[in-house]
């Protein structure tokens, strides 16, 4: 059980001892423990994203709990993606880091880089294994920053984003297989209490997920937008908010029938200041369970062979 003991030993020893729980502080690193598939990816993109998904395929193919299924989802009919990508080169990308911009405006724009050796329709190179779809405008923006990276080896991202992107990794984690970051701007957050439900969504989130026998999510999320000097950091609001997310994701159709419930209900959740913590495990049997079942569902949607 590597990646829950990684996650749960260190970041809820003091919330359940006698004292208080400790505030997840910020690192002051600005490079990972262990390094992870979008770590090449970042210093490319232009500056103001405002979201971004980073996603190891090659890690997640590699697990030999989850492997198969993701090689089965990643090369089924019914993939969750992008229209942007195409459906023919997802079996081989290794790793795929979308960001977002102008979330909430008329001005919202999507880049993904995929980290592959095949050749993809309407690509464009960023680099060895590099490639980059979305709007002109800014994946030319990705191409100017690959010709810089490749004069100039020091470009990197920011050290704000580094140090958010950082947050939810917990020490000595051996990789991930999921992280997201995001800096939420007002329009974006009325965009995601819309989507959501949430009556004081964060201003900044900080995801890491990983799976290795057993899987581990930790949610990091701030009350306080940082360029909001008035807010009364409503922690407790935001908390509510979760758990009522919590809530209602264990009773959608689809989670029920994984049999997932249990660990959204028994999410350990730690607030300190403006910070609110969500811990999601599935342990070595369970999860076993979940893939078992999650393979059933995508056999009973895969189209008869002639």
């Amino acid at each position: 059980m590597r990646v829950a003991l990684l996650a749960l030993v260190p970041l809820l020893g003091g919330a359940c001892g006698g004292g208080a729980a400790k505030r997840p502080a910020i690192s002051k690193a600005t490079t990972p423990v262990a390094r992870t598939a979008g770590d090449r990816i970042l210093p490319l993109l232009p500056e103001g994203a405002q979201l971004i998904v980073e996603l190891d395929f090659a890690r997640l193919r590699a697990n030999p709990v989850v492997g198969k299924l993701v090689t089965q989802a990643l090369t089924g009919p019914n993939l969750p993606m992008s229209s942007d990508i195409p459906m023919s080169p997802l079996a081989n990308v290794d790793a795929l880091v979308l960001a977002s911009y102008g979330m909430g405006t008329s001005q919202a724009a999507t880049v993904t880089v995929l980290v592959t050796k095949d050749s993809v329709p309407n690509g464009v190179s960023v680099g060895e294994g590099l490639v980059a779809l979305g709007p002109e405008l800014w994946t030319a923006q990705l191409e100017a920053r690959a010709a810089i990276a490749g004069v100039d080896q020091k470009l990197t991202a920011s050290r704000e984003l580094l140090e958010l992107r950082d947050h939810s990794m917990p020490p000595g984690a051996p990789g991930a297989a999921l992280r997201i970051t995001a800096r939420l701007s007002f329009d974006a957050r009325v965009a995601l209490a819309r989507q959501t439900g949430l009556d004081a969504p964060p201003g900044r989130i900080s995801i890491w997920g990983d799976v290795v026998d057993d899987l581990a999510i930790i949610v990091d999320a701030d009350a306080v937008d940082p360029g909001d000097k008035k807010s009364k950091q409503p922690t407790k609001r935001l908390e509510t908010g979760v758990r009522g997310m919590l809530a209602g994701l264990a009773s959608e159709p689809a989670i029920r029938a994984l049999g997932i419930p249990s660990s959204l209900h028994g999410a350990r959740i730690v607030a300190k200041g403006s910070w609110v913590r969500t811990i999601i495990a599935i342990g070595p049997a369970h999860l076993q369970r979940v893939v078992q079942r999650a393979d059933a569902m995508l056999s009973s949607q895969a189209p008869p062979s002639s």
